[in-house]
């Protein structure tokens, strides 16, 4: 016990039998007003070492006026609220809270409105990991991860951009049609809106520029826009615009007549036969229209 003196339960008569140092050999005390119950009763409030100290200071007391001198010394061990008290220190703390879990944003509501735009741009499997992406994050926000399906996403709406273009009307071009042909003014293939280029008045036109100017890159206005010849020695590229074109385009109109008669044999071939030639036309007519915007 706290104490070197010995406490016994004597249930017979309702009291606690002290004995030891500082009693007598038996000293009966009613149980009423029983001054080791009440130690007990601090012993089990925690106050036990403080208890043992004050007897120990003071060996020639009785347990009764012992237990007085301590009980007027801590008032607060005793009385209706020392339970209350004893109780709240010896309540654990409370746990931390659980973190909130922040719910889904709107960030997340238009990814997912993003995602339902587009999913059709994407492979099954592609679509499947985006949507659990969409789930995880609508359960758990992070914005690390929000981050990276939006920079996912913008590509779906850049790659769908794209083909709206494509698929859109085209741009009005500035070259509207071409003509190859031999250096005496005989038609090799067209493409294009070439039709006013072979109207009777035209051609004798452009066949008397190229006689008389040569060979060489020069501009004939007409009514339904600017005609640019380029003239080598047996090939000429005439080309019908909406408006004068850069010089970028005259360059690409010269190299193309300087490889046709640096590679003749190959020329021959494709112009020989009226499909392929169709086909070159058209080819060049639309470089010629990119380039030219």
């Amino acid at each position: 016990m706290l104490h070197r003196a010995v406490i016994r339960h004597d249930t017979e008569h309702g009291t606690f039998l002290v004995g030891g140092r500082g009693f007598g050999p038996r000293e009966r005390v009613p149980g009423k007003s029983d001054a080791a119950l009440r130690v007990l009763t601090w012993d089990l409030g925690g106050h036990g070492k403080q208890v043992l100290e004050a007897m120990l200071a003071h060996p020639d007391m009785n347990l009764s006026d012992a237990v007085d001198m301590i009980e007027r010394e801590n008032p607060g061990w005793t009385g209706p609220n020392a339970k209350d008290k004893r109780e709240a220190e010896e309540a654990p703390e409370p746990p931390e809270p659980a973190p909130r879990r922040s719910r889904a944003g709107p960030e997340v509501a238009a990814l997912q409105q993003e995602f339902a735009t587009f999913r059709h741009l994407l492979r099954p499997g592609e679509a499947k990991e985006v949507e659990a992406a969409l789930k995880e994050l609508a359960a758990r926000p992070d914005p690390e991860g929000i981050a990276a399906l939006r920079r996912r996403l913008r590509t779906l709406a850049l790659q769908a951009a794209f083909w709206r273009e494509l698929a859109g009307p085209a741009k009005t071009a500035n070259a509207l049609g071409v003509v190859l042909m031999h250096g005496d003014g005989r038609v090799i293939a067209e493409g294009g809106a070439s039709a006013p280029l072979l109207e009777e008045k035209v051609a004798v036109a452009m066949r008397g520029e190229m006689e008389r100017r040569g060979t060489g890159v020069y501009v004939m206005h007409l009514s339904v826009g600017r005609l640019v010849i380029a003239r080598g020695k047996s090939v000429a590229v005439a080309t019908l615009f909406r408006h004068a074109p850069g010089k970028e385009v005259v360059s690409v109109l010269q190299r193309t007549v300087t490889a046709i008669e640096e590679n003749m044999k190959a020329a021959e071939r494709t112009f020989g036969n009226p499909t392929l030639a169709s086909r070159y036309a058209d080819a060049l007519l639309k470089l010629v229209q990119r380039i030219s915007g």
